[in-house]
C-alpha cells in the first residue's frame, strides 16, 4: 500500500468513524422514543481499501409492525364494545344482584301473593301498586341507560371518525414530502419515523393495508380493500346516524356489511357495532319485557274493554302494535290505579276498567294476575332468548345474556391486548434503542479512530521525513 494510499485510508476511516459516532449519538438520544427506530450505519470499503458509509437504514420489520397494528386493531374492537356495556350491564346487574328489575318483578309477585289473602287490605293495596310502580322504574332506569349507552357510542363514532380523517391527511401529508426531492437523508428517516407512527395510531380505529405507488407515495386500503389514500389524496370517511352507513367518499365501507370492502377491527368498528347490533338488539330484549307485562296484565284483566290500557301502559297510553322502540324506558303504571294521579287503590283487586269496588274479600282478579306472571308467555323468538317461559325466566336469560356479551369482549379484549404487548416487546426489541449496545459500538468507534489517527500520523511522519531528506 503506497502512503497517499494509507493516508486516503485513514483519513476515510476517521470520516466513517464520526458519521458512526453521530448515529449511534441519535439513537441514544431516542432511547424513550417509542416510535423512533434505531438507525443503523452501514459501511463498505471501496476498491483502495478506504471504509466509508453507504448509508444510514431504520430498523424495521414490516412483519411485526404488520402483526402489532393487527393485535391492536383487534384489541381496540373488543374493548370499544366492553366500555361501551359496562354502565349498562353494572345497572341490569346479575342473577345474584338485589336490585334489579328481577328482583322488582319477584317483589311485586311476592305483593300479589299477599293481596291475594287479604283483597281487601288497604295497606296491602298500597303495597302492590307501589311495587309495581318500582318495576317499572327499573325498566325506565334500565332502559334510559340504554339510551345513554347508544349515544355515548354515537358520539364516539364521531369522534373516532374525526380522528381517522385527520390521520388520514398527515399520513397522506407525509407520503408527499417522502416522495419528494430534496429531502436530505437525515430528514427523509425522521419522516419514516413519523409515518410510522401514524400508522400505529391509525391502527387503533381501523384495519387497513399499505404499499406504495410508483411515485413512492404511500397508498393505505381498508382491511376489506376500499381505497383511503391513492394519488396522494386521502378520502373522507362519515357516519350515517340515521342509517347505520360508514362512507369513505362515496364508498361503503360499513363493518359487518356483506358484499362492502370495508373494515373489520379498531375501535370504530367496535362502536359501529354497538350501534348498529348490539345495543338495538338489548333494548329489543329489553323492550320485550316491557311488552309481556303490558299485554300480560291486559289479557288477565277481565274488567277492561277492547282497547283499553291495563295496570301497565305505554306512557299512560295503551300499547299499540306495532310499538315504537324504548317501550322498556316510557312503561308506567296506570294512572287508574294510582291515588296520587286521581286513581284508586281498590282497582288493583277489582280490575282496572272497574267502575265501582267489588266485594271486599273477592281476590278473583288478583290472582288472575299472579297467575298470568307465574304461568308461560310467548316471547319473540327472534330475539334469541327463547319464546315461551315465564317472565322471571325470560329476565334471568336476558340479564346472564346481556351480561355474556360484556364479559366476551372484556375476555377478548384482554387475550388481545397481552397478545399486542408480546407482539410490541418483539418490536421493539428489533427496532428500539439498547444503550448498553450503543455504548459498546462508541467504544468501537473510539477505538477505531484512535488507529485511524495513529496511521494518519504516522503517514505524515513518513511524508515529512522524506521531504526532508530531498
Amino acid at each position: 500500500m503506497s502512503l497517499i494510499t494509507a493516508l486516503n485510508a485513514a483519513r476515510s476511516g476517521m470520516s466513517t468513524s464520526s458519521r458512526w459516532a453521530e448515529t449511534v449519538s441519535t439513537n441514544i438520544a431516542n432511547a424513550n422514543n417509542a416510535s423512533y427506530a434505531r438507525r443503523e450505519t452501514q459501511v463498505t470499503t471501496n476498491v483502495q481499501g478506504a471504509a466509508q458509509v453507504s448509508e444510514i437504514t431504520r430498523a424495521v420489520d414490516g412483519a411485526l409492525d404488520a402483526m402489532y397494528r393487527g393485535e391492536v386493531g383487534r384489541t381496540a374492537k373488543q374493548d370499544a364494545i366492553a366500555a361501551g356495556l359496562e354502565s349498562y350491564t353494572s345497572l341490569l346487574g346479575d342473577t345474584e344482584s338485589t336490585d334489579t328489575v328481577l328482583t322488582r318483578l319477584t317483589d311485586f309477585q311476592s305483593s300479589l301473593g299477599l293481596l291475594a289473602v287479604s283483597p281487601a287490605d288497604t295497606a296491602l293495596q298500597r303495597a302492590t301498586v307501589g311495587d309495581a310502580q318500582e318495576l317499572t322504574q327499573a325498566l325506565n332506569r334500565a332502559g334510559g341507560n340504554l339510551d345513554a349507552a347508544l349515544d355515548r357510542a354515537g358520539d364516539g363514532i364521531a369522534s373516532d371518525v374525526a380522528a381517522v380523517n385527520s390521520t388520514l391527511e398527515k399520513i397522506a401529508g407525509l407520503s408527499e414530502r417522502l416522495a419528494g426531492q430534496g429531502q436530505s437523508a437525515d430528514a427523509r428517516l425522521a419522516l419514516q419515523d413519523e409515518l410510522g407512527a401514524e400508522f400505529d395510531a391509525l391502527s387503533e380505529y381501523i384495519d387497513f393495508t399499505t404499499r406504495s405507488d410508483s411515485k413512492g407515495r404511500i397508498e393505505i386500503f381498508t382491511g376489506g380493500g376500499t381505497a383511503l389514500i391513492t394519488g396522494g389524496e386521502a378520502e373522507t370517511l362519515s357516519f350515517d346516524t340515521d342509517t347505520g352507513i360508514l362512507t369513505a367518499g362515496e364508498i361503503e365501507i360499513t363493518p359487518g356489511v356483506a358484499g362492502k370492502r370495508g373494515i373489520s377491527e379498531g375501535s370504530l368498528s367496535g362502536k359501529i357495532e354497538l350501534v348498529t347490533t348490539v345495543l338495538p338488539e338489548m333494548r329489543a330484549q329489553l323492550d320485550e319485557v316491557a311488552r309481556a307485562l303490558i299485554d300480560g296484565m291486559v289479557a288477565a284483566d277481565a274488567s277492561l274493554a277492547a282497547g283499553e290500557a291495563g295496570l301497565f301502559t305505554d306512557n299512560g297510553a295503551a300499547l299499540s302494535d306495532p310499538f315504537e322502540p324504548g317501550l322498556a324506558s316510557r312503561i308506567s303504571v296506570n294512572d287508574a290505579v294510582v291515588p296520587e294521579s286521581g286513581g284508586s287503590l281498590w282497582r288493583i283487586r277489582d280490575g282496572l276498567g272497574a267502575d265501582a269496588p267489588g266485594p271486599a274479600g273477592d281476590n278473583t282478579q288478583v290472582t288472575a294476575f299472579l297467575d298470568t306472571l307465574d304461568g308461560a308467555m310467548n316471547f319473540d323468538e327472534s330475539l334469541g332468548l327463547g319464546d315461551n317461559m315465564s317472565l322471571s325466566s325470560y329476565i334471568s336469560t336476558l340479564i346472564a345474556s346481556q351480561n355474556t356479551t360484556r364479559a366476551s369482549a372484556e375476555t377478548s379484549a384482554e387475550s388481545l391486548a397481552a397478545g399486542a404487548i408480546a407482539v410490541q416487546s418483539s418490536r421493539l426489541s428489533f427496532m428500539g434503542v439498547n444503550v448498553d449496545d450503543e455504548l459498546q459500538q462508541l467504544a468501537a468507534i473510539q477505538q477505531s479512530y484512535n488507529a485511524n489517527a495513529q496511521t494518519l500520523s504516522v503517514v505524515s511522519e513518513m511524508l515529512d521525513t522524506l521531504l526532508s531528506a530531498i
